[in-house]
């Protein structure tokens, strides 16, 4: 019984941070970073605002989301490090998830007294990706570990493909760096047509907003093709662990509809629907890579998947 209050806990500790990380997006996309002033933790001087602006309510609504968000990573980590203090592997993952989701916590209270540089900016959402990978892993080895019936997931993935998952895990977490550079340069708009930037192969110079937007573009481009790449590979060479292809067939999935809802965003001059989708489709690529990383390290046993 109280392990399954340890699966509730995780499911739900891992919702709110995903909560944390949309509502984040949408604090950045509506503009709503100072909604409640330059004052943290209260919000306008209160504790309660009675502001009626909807940027108030936006940025409020997601401090409180954090707030209730940290309160349920570090109950869960206490229970981790008491129920399963010989799984390594989860004590390591607990640790990371509170020091995730209080840095997190930490630069947007630095954000919001004294403001920061677009470069520092941009590491919130990763920062924030990071969190919510660590809380989904989390929540993946406590159903590992004490669910009836459930054991411990060992693929036979060869060193070449183990090392392929590691570079795409790093060059995709730079790649989603850029897109949150993108944002918080306000270059989006860099360039206002696809496939071209603004009627051009290539903008002039790339020390510009055209310039940023289009590098993001090109790196995005290149992630797809290695997707694809490494698709093909699992399908022919790990026929024997099919899961492997699957997982690989939705990340390129998620990330077409990355693009697709990245397109839609320049075309329809930044609708708020698809810079939300943009977001939700991050950060469900981001996940599921990690759980595909986290598997691809352990220690080889005989035990597929």
């Amino acid at each position: 019984m109280k392990d399954r209050y340890l699966r509730v806990v995780s499911v739900i500790g891992l919702i709110f941070v995903f909560l944390v990380v949309l509502m984040g997006a949408l604090v950045t996309n509506t503009g709503s970073q100072l909604g409640c002033g330059t004052d943290f933790p209260l919000c306008r001087g209160q504790v309660i605002p009675d502001s009626q602006q909807h940027q108030t309510w936006i940025e409020y609504s997601h401090r409180f989301v954090a707030g209730i968000a940290a309160i349920l990573v570090v109950v869960q980590a206490v229970w981790i490090w008491i129920r399963l203090k010989k799984t390594w592997e989860i004590k390591f993952l607990s640790v990371a998830s509170v020091f995730f989701i209080f840095l997190q916590a930490a630069l947007g209270a630095a954000a919001v007294k004294w403001g920061q540089s677009s470069v520092v900016l941009a590491l919130h959402f990763g920062i924030s990706l990071l969190s919510f990978s660590s809380m989904l892993l989390i929540t993946f080895v406590v159903f590992e570990e004490t669910y009836p019936g459930a054991r411990r997931i060992v693929p036979e993935i060869r060193r070449g493909m183990r090392w392929n998952v590691i570079l795409l895990s790093i060059y995709s977490y730079v790649l989603i760096y850029s897109g949150a550079f993108v944002r918080h340069t306000d270059s989006t708009l860099g360039c206002t047509d696809f496939p071209l930037c603004n009627g051009q192969l290539t903008p002039d110079t790339l020390i510009s907003k055209a310039g940023i937007q289009y590098i993001h573009r090109f790196l995005a481009f290149v992630l797809l093709i290695w997707l694809i790449v490494t698709l093909i590979v699992s399908v022919r060479r790990y026929k024997a662990i099919p899961s492997l292809s699957v997982v690989m067939l939705f990340a390129l999935i998620f990330t077409v509809l990355q693009a697709i809802a990245g397109i839609f965003v320049i075309q329809t001059e930044m609708s708020l629907v698809f810079l939300m989708l943009h977001a939700l489709f991050v950060t469900c690529y981001y996940g599921l890579l990690m759980i595909l990383l986290m598997l691809t390290l352990r220690p080889e046993k005989k035990s597929r998947i």
